[in-house]
Parts: C-alpha cells; structure tokens; sequence
C-alpha cells in the first residue's frame, strides 16, 4: 500500500495532529504523548508512521535496508493534490537528500565539494566579518527583526558567497527558499504546495540563466564546478545540476538560521544559560551541540518502508510513508536526563540533530563553524539584547521548524 493511500486509522490511545497549528507552535508535549503511549503511530493528516523514540528514530535515518530515503512521493500528503504538483515531485525526487545509494553516493560526492576545506577557506574569519557587518548595519537602530537581519543573513551570505552567488540576489533567494521549503515541510494546503512549485520553478529559471553564464566564462566556484562535472565529466545531467542547486539554495542554510534563532529565544526563556554562554566563553562547544538538541531545527526527514516491518506491536507495511522524528528523539527521556531543560554543560549528548548515517547534513561542519561565531558576535556587541515582544511568530513548516520573525532591541 502506498504511503499517499487513503485507508482507516488503527486504533490508537492518542489523537495528533501533526499538521494543526497548536503542534506546530509547541511539538513537544505532544511527541512525548506519542513517544510514551503509540511511539509507532500512524498520522492520518500525512498519511505517515511517525516513530518517536529514539532506538527506532536511529535506525529510521541509518538503515536504508529498512528504510529508504525514495520518498519524494510522501511530501504529497493527499492523493488528489498529485497530479497538480508532478514538476515539484520530479524535482524533489533528484535531491541527494531523497536518494539511496549509489544514486545518492554519485550527487553527495558532488555536493561535498561546497563544503570541503578548499572551498570554504578560512570560514570562521569569513563568518566573524559577515557577523559584524550585519551588527554594524542595525546597531544604531537599537532593534531589528532578528531572524531576517542575522539568524537569515549570515549563513545565507556565506553559503551564497560559497556556491558563487550574489548578496543582491540573497532577499529573492529568501522568498523562494521559504516557499520552497514551506512544500518541502509537507502541507494539505494546495495553495501552498503550488506556490512551493512555483516558486521552485522561478529558482530553476534563474539558475538556468547563471549555469548558461558559467558555461561560458567559468570562475572559480561551486558552480562552474557543478558545471564542468556535466559537461565534461558526464557525471550528472544538466536536470540533476539545476536539482542540486535548488536544494542548497532552498535548504543549506536553514537548519543554520533556525538553530540561530531558536536558539536564542530558549537562551532569554533560561537566563541562567545565557548568563553562562556570556561568562563561559570556554562552553560553547557542547553550548552548541546541546542547543541543536533543543531546537531540532530538521524535525523529521522522511522515509520510505523498504518491506514490511513489525514495530512496536504495528505492522508498517512496504510503501508505507515513515517519519523519524528527529525531534522527539533527541528528547526521549531514556536517552537525555531531564530533555526539556536546555543544558548548555550537558555531557552526554548523542543527539540526532544533524541526521545520520549516510544523510548526516552534508552542512554540519558549517554549521558548527557558524553558530559559536553568531552568538560570540552578538553578545560581545549587543550583550543587552532582550525580546521586544512575548509573542512567537513560528512557521508552520513540518520540517524545518524555525521562527519567522522574531523582534529584539538594546539600549
């Protein structure tokens, strides 16, 4: 049975949905619902198993034999939205991200090379300059919406640098990778599927218009090197080409700009952390690990039943749409002492936030290159930045939890 099949519910002693808007504000009390009651449960809204503790989520995004990541089809979360949205499928099926291997092998070694050491350089001055540009534009200001004037800007000028793009085109870059992502995250909204698709469309146009300039005067980035590869490696197609770079320029900085932001707000909600973060400077390592734990920016990334599996007393049948939920394993009880508090010395930390197995985030040595920088940065400049509102303005993005805007101020 197909994961995007309609069929009845089994029984279960919890009722979520993981697609309302109260799941999506706070995720949390309901995934510990899930993990201590149904950890197999069956999400009629996504038509998805969702596995919550943190065993089964290991083996999820570990073990393709059971497993596979095929599931480009599952972002479909209702049968009769297929045959309006096959563009965005066919596109979403060429992601690295959506492949076993050796298909998967063959475009992650080509996506590895954005973030090899040759051509990142010496990212933590690139990250320290970027980070202080952005402070000197708002400092005066006395405020700024956090999310897009810093948690946004500084990877995604720094990725974009990398890759060979321009910050001019970052603001048209922002739109369409938000649209796009917001489809990625799964949706029984039409509207915003199609607006995904054509937004995905849009960024395929203008990347089509740079690979064109590449061809003919090639410089020294990513992607003239994506370039070269298909015409004269014959290693990808020119399709597979334009595919891979919609996902880096949608996605590569998203867990970054989410882990960013999300993070600060946990840090003003426990002012004993961020009194720590601000004395402690000596912390930041495991401070970082531990606030990727807490914020699981990559919630769930998605599966498919590779055969028929027995979990838990549920029988996932082959075809069948899973999700490890990366973030209710990274607080399961039996793995973290006391999950819901943000440790920032916290020792013991095998959290799943940058994935595993073969789709560890090809960006987490960025990421963690990043992160300490941003922070450093923002309080050594502005240590009394505060919330200029009590309101939380999430994303109703399945996949990439992250805050939209997020207000602050100092002075």
């Amino acid at each position: 049975m197909s994961a995007i099949d309609i069929r009845e519910p089994e029984a279960q002693s919890v009722e979520v949905n993981i697609l309302s808007e109260a799941f999506h504000r706070n995720p949390y009390p309901y995934l510990a619902q899930m993990r201590e009651n149904e950890p197999v449960y069956w999400s009629q809204e996504t038509r998805h198993w969702v596995l919550t503790r943190y065993d089964d989520v290991k083996v999820g995004l570990r073990d393709p034999s059971q497993f596979s990541s095929q599931s480009s089809e599952t972002f479909v979360v209702r049968p009769d939205f297929r045959e309006h949205l096959e563009p965005l499928v066919r596109m979403f099926s060429m992601w690295a991200v959506m492949k076993d291997d050796p298909e998967h092998k063959r475009l992650r070694g080509l996506i590895n090379r954005a973030f090899h050491p040759d051509s990142l350089g010496d990212i933590h001055a690139r990250a320290y300059e970027t980070a202080n540009w952005l402070i000197d534009r708002v400092y005066d200001q006395g405020e700024m919406d956090f999310m897009n004037d810093y948690a946004f800007a500084l990877p995604a000028i720094i990725f974009a640098e990398i890759l060979g793009m321009d910050r001019k085109d970052l603001p048209n870059f922002k739109a369409l990778g938000a649209q796009i992502a917001h489809a990625a995250g799964r949706s029984d909204s039409l509207e915003v599927m199609l607006a995904g698709q054509q937004a995905m469309q849009m960024l395929a146009a203008y990347l089509e218009e740079v690979i064109k300039d590449r061809s003919a005067n090639p410089r020294d980035d990513f992607v003239s090197y994506m370039v070269k590869e298909w015409r004269e490696g014959g290693k990808l197609s020119l399709e597979e080409v334009v595919a891979q770079m919609v996902l880096l320029l949608a996605g590569g900085h998203t867990t970054t700009q989410n882990v960013i932001g999300a993070g600060l707000l946990q840090l003003f909600k426990q002012p004993d952390q961020l009194e720590l973060l601000k004395t402690r400077p000596e912390i930041m390592k495991p401070a970082i690990e531990e606030i990727v734990r807490f914020t699981s920016p990559a919630q769930c990334p998605t599966r498919i039943a590779a055969h028929d599996i027995e979990l838990r007393g549920r029988l996932i049948r082959k075809g069948d749409g899973v999700m490890p939920f990366v973030a209710a394993a990274n607080r399961d009880p039996e793995v973290f002492a006391n999950p819901d508090k943000l440790d920032l010395t916290r020792e013991h930390n095998p959290h799943l936030g940058f994935g595993g197995g073969i789709h560890t985030c090809p960006g987490a040595f960025l990421a963690r290159a990043e992160i300490p920088v941003a922070y450093r940065v923002l309080l050594q400049r502005i240590p009394d930045i505060r919330r200029k509102s009590q309101e939380e303005d999430w994303n109703m993005n399945l996949s990439f939890r992250g805050l939209q805007t997020f207000p602050v101020c100092w002075g």
